[in-house]
């Protein structure tokens, strides 16, 4: 088996190479990994909302899809502890919410490390490669003419360059995440809110502006 030849680019960064790889591939991972999580999300559309505000009236059936994540694992927790008071209940969802967020979330705050320490090791190689650059014309004793110090600084500058191109998406797909699931965390508040609603009597028609049952809902008997 051949030996791994690194590409020249590569090796004239150095030692801080190898961080810069594994910032890039860390990156990588938690990008999709937490893409792939919130594209798994049930959806909550205003046909959920409805549909959830009908179920959370008395006597109403909830189905028990598995899901620890969904609304209607919500709306069974509401209906489990519907004997509480209102503020009890209010509570219950709070603590089941942030909990909710908490996983959402997990991770970002490496990705946002990420994008902050990735641009100083790339500064830091190419500081590093100067230094060696001068050393080495220094220790030559030849003249210096432009082309050395251009291809000097051009080695150097791939470290620089590198880093950034990590902390972009590191950044940017970190705040972008963030936003996401604070956005889908207030639209399970919402939708949590209307349960709460149509459970101290108010009729989910007038909750959620419906006229109507929302298609496929069916009452227990």
């Amino acid at each position: 088996m051949l030996p791994l030849e690194l590409p020249d680019w590569f090796l004239a960064q150095g030692a801080i190479a190898w961080p810069l790889l594994a910032c890039s591939v860390l990156t990588i991972a938690l990008l999709l990994e937490r893409s792939l999580i919130l594209l798994g999300l049930p959806r909550l559309r205003e046909q959920d909302c409805r549909r959830a505000a009908y179920q959370c009236q008395p006597m109403a059936d909830v189905p028990n899809n598995g899901s620890h994540a969904g609304w209607r694992h919500a709306v069974r927790l509401l209906q489990a502890h519907a004997q509480l008071s209102r503020a009890q209940r209010e509570e219950l969802l709070g603590v089941w919410l942030a909990h909710l967020q908490q996983q959402l979330q997990r991770r970002l705050r490496l990705l946002q490390l990420i994008g902050v320490l990735s641009p100083m090791l790339g500064l830091l190689g190419t500081v590093l490669g100067m230094l060696a650059m001068f050393q080495t014309i220094a220790a030559d004793g030849g003249p210096v003419t432009p082309g050395v110090l251009a291809d000097g600084l051009f080695q150097a500058l791939y470290s620089t360059a590198w880093g950034l191109m990590i902390a972009l998406p590191a950044l940017g797909g970190g705040q972008a995440l963030g936003l996401w699931c604070g956005s889908y965390v207030e639209r399970m508040q919402q939708l949590l809110n209307r349960c709460l609603l149509a459970m101290d009597g108010l009729q989910p028609d007038l909750v959620t502006g419906a006229a109507s049952p929302p298609d496929g809902w069916v009452a227990s008997t």
